[in-house]
């Protein structure tokens, strides 16, 4: 099962979201390995350095070219799970990991440039491809934010989760999975598991 969390825009939670779904998905029984596609290699870094029990669990391999990229997804076992971390306005990059993925998250936020940025993302999936959008750093009790909901299922895309702006993520390596950031996400986990037909 590979897994691609894909942004056109950067600082919309995209990397948060690798880690978080990572992490959940060690929790299962299946070999999990994030490829850290962007050359940030923001991903990768949190893992390594992370003392979480789950994200010991992950393998990491950075793939930061297109070369790179499709060599990891070639090593991707049957029964594996891969999160895919892709890069931010590398379009080329972020359609290879599509055309490979059996379930794609979108992290977005509510305003300005990000429901047009994400719709783009969303139109580059391929066709038969589940995917579904994740609202990262939402002001939950806010009109624009039921505005944002209201809007995106006017356009019938899916919408896998919401991440409260009041949730504590931890932001990298310096700082535990936070228990509240993991229950945000796992019913994003659930969703992916369930479209991608690999509930457990």
């Amino acid at each position: 099962m590979i897994v691609v969390s894909a942004a056109i825009k950067g600082g919309v939670g995209k990397t948060t979201t690798s880690v978080y779904l990572a992490a959940l998905a060690a929790d299962g029984d299946r070999p999990v390995t994030l490829v850290d596609a962007d050359p940030q290699a923001s991903a990768a870094e949190w893992v390594e350095e992370a003392t979480d029990d789950p994200l010991q669990r992950v393998d990491v391999v950075e793939a930061p070219t297109e070369r790179l990229l499709t060599r990891a997804l070639d090593r991707v076992a049957p029964g594996a799970v891969a999160i895919v971390d892709t890069p931010p306005a590398h379009e080329q990059m972020l359609a290879k990991a599509l055309a490979r993925a059996s379930a794609v998250v979108v992290p977005t936020r509510v305003g300005g440039v990000e429901t047009p940025t994400a719709t783009e993302v969303l139109d580059m999936v391929p066709a038969g491809v589940p995917a579904g959008l994740v609202i990262c750093s939402a002001r939950t009790f806010t009109r624009d934010y039921h505005e944002a909901i209201a809007n995106w299922q006017d356009e019938e895309a899916q919408v896998w989760g919401t991440v409260p702006e009041r949730v504590a993520i931890a932001q990298g390596p310096d700082g535990w999975l936070a228990a509240d950031g993991l229950d945000a996400y796992r019913e994003v986990w659930r969703r992916v598991q369930r479209v991608a037909g690999h509930d457990s």
